[in-house]
């Protein structure tokens, strides 16, 4: 049955087809009828002990509920670089080991994505949430087979960011509420809207993406 797709929420009390963010503390809040992303965030690699974090990660993200890894990423507005980079490659090699598709968080530092990107021949999919950054560059990621997630964003005529999903195929998009308190249908309303699309449509097409990365 076609749902709405909400492919990356911080709400725990999340409904229907949607991937909660975990932090690796967080394993005690999992249920069995829910869906999850675990993964370390980048503005934490600095304030924990990285080691540990990293084993509790790939203990927790071999779950069957854990549909992948994340999020996880680089933010230049945020201190520790080069051990942010560390520990997202750390990471992606956990997708990777798990076979599953992992979720990114960038602020700042798409080059340096898109060098990780064509260095390391990711092999899992890679879906960046909350896009922020602009045409051409979403571009050169989607040449590696990126998929990017949208949310209130979407709804801020003054951002640039409706004006580059309008541009994106929907065949690399996915939609989202992140820690926002907007109803993911109207998330996807507005995006619709955006792409002059019917929003039935819409929903069919983010399903199927979602179908597709996750195999489900």
């Amino acid at each position: 049955m076609v749902q709405f797709v909400n492919i990356h929420t911080h709400n725990f009390n999340d409904t229907g087809l949607s991937i909660i963010n975990l932090f690796p503390e967080d394993i005690k809040k999992i249920k069995k009828n829910k869906f999850y992303s675990a993964g370390i965030h980048p503005w934490k690699v600095g304030n924990i002990n990285v080691y540990e974090q990293l084993q509790q990660t790939e203990r927790i993200s071999k779950q069957e509920n854990i549909l992948a890894v994340g999020e996880i990423g680089l933010d230049k507005l945020y201190p520790d670089f080069d051990l942010q980079k560390e520990v997202f490659l750390k990471q992606i090699k956990i997708g990777e080991t798990v076979r599953k598709p992992i979720l990114v968080h960038c602020v700042k530092a798409y080059s340096e994505l898109a060098e990780i990107m064509k260095k390391e021949n990711i092999k899992v999919p890679v879906i960046i949430h909350r896009y922020s950054g602009n045409i051409t560059i979403a571009r050169q990621l989607i040449r590696f087979g990126c998929y990017f997630s949208f949310g209130h964003e979407l709804f801020n005529t003054k951002s640039k960011t409706p004006g580059v999903f309008k541009n994106i195929p929907s065949e690399n998009i996915f939609l989202e509420t992140d820690d926002a308190k907007t109803d993911i249908k109207d998330v996807y309303k507005k995006a619709a809207e955006i792409k002059n699309a019917d929003t039935k449509q819409l929903v069919i097409s983010v399903f199927e993406n979602f179908k597709k990365v996750f195999k489900k």
